[in-house]
């Protein structure tokens, strides 16, 4: 319970790729938005923006999910860059709103006093 406020401050970065994201799937640009590798690059910085903010596991069931969410995000965002397709941008945007809520309700559910 003690690590709620990282999580919220860590969900700005991630709400706002969301939005940044869905306004640009609305038109094709958003802000400085304008292809999908900039999306890709605007997603994954942000994304380690929310990690550097939020308290992400290193223990438990948690650890389980955050590390292969969190691989699966960065390969996304790498054949996002490469490839330029918007299937795997997509899946990098999934990915890090996933990791975040997986972090929220690890802390949420953790008692106080436990990491």
């Amino acid at each position: 319970m003690a690590q709620e406020w990282r999580d919220a401050v860590a969900g700005v970065p991630v709400l706002f790729t969301i939005a940044l994201y869905i306004d640009y799937l609305v038109d094709g640009t958003a802000m400085w938005v304008h292809d999908v590798r900039a999306m890709a690059l605007t997603a994954l910085l942000l994304g380690l923006a929310a990690f550097v903010l939020g308290a992400w596991s290193r223990t438990g069931a948690a650890k389980w999910f955050s590390v292969p969410l969190g691989a699966g995000a960065l390969a996304a965002a790498v054949l996002a860059l490469v490839t330029g397709d918007g299937g795997p941008l997509a899946v990098l945007v999934v990915l890090v709103a996933l990791w975040w809520v997986v972090s929220t309700v690890r802390h949420l559910r953790t008692p106080a006093g436990r990491p």
